[in-house]
């Protein structure tokens, strides 16, 4: 079966009481209009979703459907790598500065566990970006764990496009060409 838009929420009262079966995605992937997959009990699921999941994105607990055995197909986005940055002491600058820079790389943004805490995805140059930050008192860590995504402050960017950026460091100025896809920082 095709399934081709996102029907409502798991805790919604007409899915209750009802089997579910997840359809797993990686963080990367859930703003991407067609899959394919397997769900966690082998159902061979095919997804075609129209342009607005390129801003909105797929979310823990989004049902496509219910199958023909009264099933309900949902969606859970499994664990990944993030780094979480506690910004000790926060004031609007420092916060605004590591925002900043978590945005130019074109990662998504989380609010984090602690008022003064931001997540981002994990790569080891945003966490050199990160740590490299003088001047702020930052705790940067790596963690595996599940994205909160009623926290999420920017969405994945930079999807399929090329633009360039000029850099100046030290009075010489730097370009570089991007052409992002899924995933790449």
């Amino acid at each position: 079966m095709i399934y081709t838009k996102i029907l409502g929420k798991l805790g919604d009262a007409e899915f209750q009481s009802k089997p579910v079966d997840y359809v797993d995605f990686e963080w990367h992937e859930t703003y991407s209009k067609l899959h394919r997959k397997t769900s966690r009990t082998g159902r061979d699921i095919a997804i075609s979703l129209d342009d607005s999941i390129l801003k909105i994105g797929i979310k823990p607990g989004d049902v496509f459907g219910v199958d023909s055995d009264g099933t309900v197909i949902t969606a859970d986005v499994l664990a990944t790598d993030v780094l979480s940055v506690k910004i000790e002491n926060p004031d609007f600058f420092s916060v605004s500065k590591v925002a900043y820079e978590i945005g130019n790389c074109h990662a998504p943004l989380f609010a984090g566990h602690e008022p003064n805490e931001l997540i981002t995805i994990f790569n080891e140059p945003m966490q050199k970006l990160l740590e490299g930050l003088h001047g702020m008192n930052l705790k940067v860590e790596k963690r595996n764990e599940k994205l909160d995504f009623s926290k999420q402050i920017s969405s994945i960017v930079g999807h399929g496009h090329g633009h360039a950026h000029s850099h100046e460091h030290h009075g010489h100025e730097h370009s570089h060409e991007h052409g992002h896809q899924h995933g790449e920082h």
